[in-house]
């Protein structure tokens, strides 16, 4: 029930982002606070997401550190993705996974010489067990990563803004 209604709902958004262009804008938007430490928690709609850093950084190792949320994200925008995908285009799914892997200095994070803080690159496997066609499915995998906002946002630049407010007491 809940496949059927999945391939619903895809076709139903895909058929009124072609009517209304202006629709298909999604703002989602977060807010953290810190715990103690380095612990985290930060409201997702009605979710709560922690982080926090190994022992050896610092940190109380209660969750995963941002930038391994970071690639938790790579990982699910990829599997979603494509599932809901492969369910409107009428493949079957036995199974899916995503490995993934950054590259990063910490130097950068410690602002040490002029290293960039970010990932220097990111590498992943994606595994897919199906009985279709092994070139439909690899062609549709190919697709859905080019379009993952998750794999975009990270290989290309993304404008940053904001605003910094002291309050003193």
């Amino acid at each position: 029930m809940a496949e059927r209604n999945l391939k619903e709902i895809v076709a139903t958004r895909i058929e009124f982002f072609k009517r209304k262009p202006e629709a298909a804008v999604y703002k989602p938007k977060v807010a953290s606070r810190h715990i103690r430490n380095l612990y985290t928690e930060t409201q997702v709609r009605e979710h709560l997401v922690k982080s926090d850093y190994g022992e050896a950084a610092g940190g109380e190792n209660q969750a995963p550190n941002p930038i391994e949320l970071l690639l938790s994200a790579f990982a699910a925008c990829v599997e979603a993705a494509f599932y809901e995908f492969a369910l409107h285009e009428g493949l079957t799914i036995t199974s899916l996974s995503v490995d993934v892997e950054g590259t990063l200095d910490l130097r950068g994070l410690f602002m040490i010489d002029d290293i960039a803080a970010g990932f220097r690159e990111v590498t992943f496997v994606f595994r897919i067990e199906s009985p279709d066609d092994e070139s439909r499915v690899r062609a549709l995998a190919e697709k859905v990563i080019s379009h993952c906002p998750v794999v975009d946002s990270l290989k290309k630049p993304t404008p940053v803004s904001g605003e910094i407010i002291i309050t003193r007491q």
